[in-house]
Parts: structure tokens; C-alpha cells; sequence
């Protein structure tokens, strides 16, 4: 059966933050030691959620095999600076293996790295929709506030529905639309809550509180938050957090998705 496992659970500025002294930095240890976003689908075709910065790092560490593909939810740093050490990675082993994003994603990482266009190792696809032997996957636009629009993908399988969707703030009516009624939703939500914050309009992320309505609204089963910043304790918030909703850690497994 498929699995998912979580290599890195961070904003971009992963934890402990450069520099930073607050709590959780300075005594960070076990579930609050968090990697730049990324995740690994283990399937009879293994797929790689976005090229973290931290990735040789997060191979070195969970021994994962290389990928059938790699899915790329949208061309920010924290989640595709990777791809160099990534091509290294299929080339010296022999590999080459389908990046698919939408054709918009697909764009943005030719022009920042153009030497792998031609390169054995990585093959680019444009394209919203890919089946696979488990799954018939999706992307699906959202809204990522100050920070533009990121894509959530969506995996439905033949006992399961589930979808990772790391960036997004505010969306709408008909961008919830593909993700009610699932069994999983792996949502972004940096911060505990943000409603103090004045300039509402700069947030990028939902907070836990928000993406807990977002559970209520797509009437999603199980609710995973991930891309968590510094400001998220997760040996106190866990606490409080509602049933059916957790915080991702790195490392975690979830089996039977």
C-alpha cells in the first residue's frame, strides 16, 4: 500500500531560524527540528513532492530511493532549490526522471535552470494531470496571498483521496471545490494565528486556526499542517489542537493513503 512520509516540514526559513533566539530556536529538539517543505510518496511508481533546499540532506537522513517523478507545487525557493543536487542525484545513478508541474512552473524552472533543459537526468513536463499505477493526480491553482499562487495536487486512489497543498491563503469558493470530501488534506499554516497582524493583506499562508475552518468547509477528514514556522510548538499546540488534526513533523509516515 502507498505511504507518504514527510522529509522536511518547515517554512522557508526552517527551524531552528539563523539567528533567532526565541523558545522554540534556541531548545529546538526532536518535532520542532524542521527541514524545508518537501514529501515522499512511496508507491509501485515513487514520487517526489517538490525539490527542498535541505534535499541531499533529507536523502542522506530517511535513505529514500530516487523517484519515478517529481512534482513541483509552485517555483519558490523553499521548494525547488533542490533540483540541482536532485539532477546530480539521477545523472550519476543513471536515471531520468519526469519533473511535472503546469506548464507556468514548468517555464519559471527552465529559465532558472537552464543547463539541465538537455541534460541526461531530468525530463520537464508540462501538464495538470498524471496517472500513475495508484493514483490519478491533479493540480489545482490556489491563492498564495502577498506571495502570487502556488498549486495544490490532488492524489485519488482507489480506496483514498488526499491532497498536498503547502502555499495558499484565501482561496476561493471554486478553488476549494476539488479538495471536499476527502480523506486527507496536508495543508500550509506557518503560524498558530496571524489575526493581530495589521497588514493582512502581506500574509502568504494560512494560519492553524484558518486551515482548521478549511477542514470544516471541504468537510476533509484528516487534516495534516505542515510548512510550519518557528512560531508552532508542537509539544504544546498539538495539545489544543482539535481531534482529527495534527501537526506534520519530519520524519512522519503516513501509511494506507
Amino acid at each position: 500500500m502507498p505511504k507518504l512520509v514527510f522529509l522536511g516540514t518547515s517554512d522557508a526559513q526552517g527551524v531552528p531560524r539563523m539567528l533567532c533566539s526565541c523558545d522554540v530556536c534556541k531548545n529546538a529538539e526532536n518535532k520542532n527540528i524542521r527541514k524545508r517543505p518537501s514529501a515522499y510518496v512511496y508507491s509501485k511508481r515513487n514520487i517526489l513532492i517538490d525539490a527542498s533546499p535541505d534535499l541531499r540532506e533529507q536523502f542522506l537522513t530517511y535513505s529514500i530511493p530516487i523517484p519515478d517523478f517529481l512534482l513541483i507545487t509552485h517555483a519558490h525557493n523553499d521548494h525547488i532549490a533542490g533540483l540541482g543536487d536532485f539532477a546530480d542525484l539521477c545523472f550519476w545513478n543513471n536515471r531520468n526522471i519526469l519533473v511535472v508541474s503546469p506548464e507556468d512552473v514548468i517555464e519559471i524552472l527552465k529559465q532558472r535552470y537552464p543547463y539541465l533543459i538537455k541534460r541526461k537526468g531530468l525530463r520537464f513536463v508540462s501538464c495538470t494531470s498524471l496517472n500513475t499505477d495508484d493514483y490519478s493526480i491533479t493540480f489545482h491553482k490556489v491563492n498564495h496571498g502577498h506571495n502570487g499562487y502556488s498549486y495544490g495536487i490532488k492524489f485519488k486512489g482507489e480506496n483514498h483521496t488526499w491532497a498536498y497543498v503547502p502555499d495558499a491563503i484565501h482561496m476561493t469558493e471554486q478553488q476549494l471545490e476539488p479538495f471536499f470530501n476527502m480523506d486527507l488534506l496536508v495543508l500550509g499554516s506557518s503560524y498558530w494565528s496571524e489575526a493581530h497582524v495589521i497588514d493582512q493583506y502581506k500574509r502568504s499562508i494560512y494560519d492553524a486556526q484558518e486551515a482548521i475552518e478549511v477542514k470544516k468547509i471541504t468537510k476533509t477528514k484528516k487534516l495534516i499542517l505542515t510548512h510550519l514556522s518557528h512560531d508552532i510548538d508542537i509539544p504544546k499546540h498539538q495539545k489544543i489542537l482539535p481531534s482529527n488534526v495534527e501537526f506534520a513533523y519530519d520524519g512522519m509516515c503516513l501509511e494506507y493513503i
